[in-house]
């Protein structure tokens, strides 16, 4: 469904249940043996193709991104060029793939370690970023010699289709990559708990990542969920800079995001005048049709998060003092629009400032000084991401330090990552090795060791 216009169906897929999840498993199976014997340079080769495939379709990539899952054409854009990316970064390593040739205590003996597959593995993907977080799950996954059965969110399996046509026609030998939608009570629960699946790379909310973890027993697992994530606002900030990155990672994409702003934690000397400088920046966050050009905020994904939203504001509204008064636009049967809003005062142990909302919301909370506003910070059961703004060094140092996030960011928003380097969250923010650059090959492989005594 168009989330801009719930009336559109933009088409079909496969209502898959237990018996298409074996029937994939069967195919990522049986395609295991010729695919991990492929030299990795090789394997590489069919990512670079992709690559330039995804880029050559890349306004067609970017619309049906903006119909299907809302997302504004300035993202979805910027989003299209990094899933390319993303798959010639990996398929480099195909050159490379690291190992270990060590001396060995021994006299005579040749010690070296080598990377091996884990073999089939399940990926599990959200709906907010539908090309970058499959791709970047498949491609490192891909390299390291394994298969795969991918079963993306059903608000964003056309996208993961048109992912995998770029693949297929890259040329990706049948049964490696294997797509698969439906619900996950019973597509996902059926991809978690088959014994020929080998390592499961998740993406979503604590709650679904923790029972798959319960569930997933004797295979590698990798929980990348959700966030409550801190943006801390000292004395000695550029406050317009500050307000202005805080609305960005707050209100951007309709604050869909895991890295999104969704407290800000302001020392009381510069308090009020803060939250003036937020409300003037918040006013560019006005929600439009996802295709309009210049757009940064549609509509929320579907009828389900935009009633979850609604009544996170009302709870908010209750628990705070009401400084930006947003939500729903007009009536829903025009789209799922869902204007930004901001509510101060708030009460750091608040339902508010603990739950995730996923959605245009902002919590700003007071803090009495620096030792505090770090308190503040990681008083949450999550640790994906955290920012501070300011101009000390000590202050920066020291937040960078003592943050329980997996993620700092000094003067620069929450919401954005690079590819290149490990991402991933403490506490319930996330579970397993990290995702992306180097650490991902750590995590879709296994180290074998070989110890040899010529004679």
């Amino acid at each position: 469904m168009n989330p801009a216009n719930p009336s559109e169906v933009l088409g079909t897929t496969p209502n898959s249940g237990a018996g298409e999840i074996r029937q994939a498993v069967d195919a990522a199976a049986a395609a295991l043996p010729e695919w991990r014997a492929l030299p990795p340079a090789e394997r590489g080769a069919v990512l670079m193709r992709a690559a330039d495939i995804i880029e050559e379709r890349g306004e067609e990539l970017a619309r049906l991104m903006a119909r299907e899952v809302g997302k504004p054409m300035t993202e979805s854009r910027m989003e299209v060029p990094r899933a390319a990316a993303i798959f010639r970064y990996y398929g480099s390593e195909g050159w490379r793939m690291p190992g270990m040739m060590p001396p060995s205590t021994r006299p005579g003996v040749q010690v070296s370690s080598v990377r091996e597959p884990l073999g089939v593995v399940a990926l599990i993907t959200p709906w907010n970023f539908p090309l970058a977080i499959p791709a970047w799950k498949l491609a490192p996954a891909l390299i390291c010699g394994n298969t795969v059965v991918i079963k993306p969110a059903t608000q964003a399996a056309l996208n993961a289709a048109a992912l995998i046509r770029a693949l297929e026609d890259a040329g990706l030998p049948a049964g490696v990559v294997n797509l698969v939608s439906g619900p996950g009570g019973t597509a996902g629960d059926a991809l978690v708990t088959d014994p020929r699946v080998r390592g499961i790379s998740f993406t979503g909310s604590t709650a679904v990542g923790l029972s798959i973890q319960e569930r997933a027993v004797g295979k590698k697992v990798q929980l990348e969920m959700g966030g409550k994530n801190p943006y801390v606002v000292m004395e000695d900030a550029d406050l317009k800079d500050a307000a202005a990155k805080v609305a960005y990672g707050a209100f951007g994409y309709a604050g869909q995001k895991c890295t999104a702003s969704s407290r800000a934690i302001v020392v009381e000397e510069v308090y009020e005048e803060f939250i003036r400088e937020l409300l003037e920046a918040a006013g560019s966050y006005k929600p439009v049709d996802p295709l309009e050009e210049e757009g940064t905020v549609g509509p929320v994904v579907d009828e389900k998060q935009y009633e979850s939203i609604l009544e996170a504001i009302e709870t908010a509204k209750r628990e705070g003092r009401g400084v930006l008064d947003g939500g729903a636009t007009g009536s829903k049967d025009d789209g799922y629009y869902i204007s930004p809003v901001i509510v101060a005062d708030v009460d750091n142990r608040s339902t508010t400032a603990q739950e995730e909302i996923f959605g245009p919301v902002l919590a700003v909370i007071k803090a009495q000084d620096f030792d505090h506003a770090v308190e503040l910070a990681n008083d949450t059961r999550y640790g994906l991401t955290a920012g501070i703004a300011t101009r000390s060094l000590r202050y920066a140092s020291e937040f960078t330090a003592r943050s329980e996030s997996g993620l700092v960011n000094v003067n620069l928003p929450t919401a954005g990552l690079e590819f290149q380097v490990p991402f991933g969250g403490n506490k319930a923010s996330g579970v397993g090795g990290r995702e992306q650059g180097p650490a991902a090959l750590d995590f879709y492989s296994s180290w074998k060791t070989v110890s040899v005594l010529p004679l």
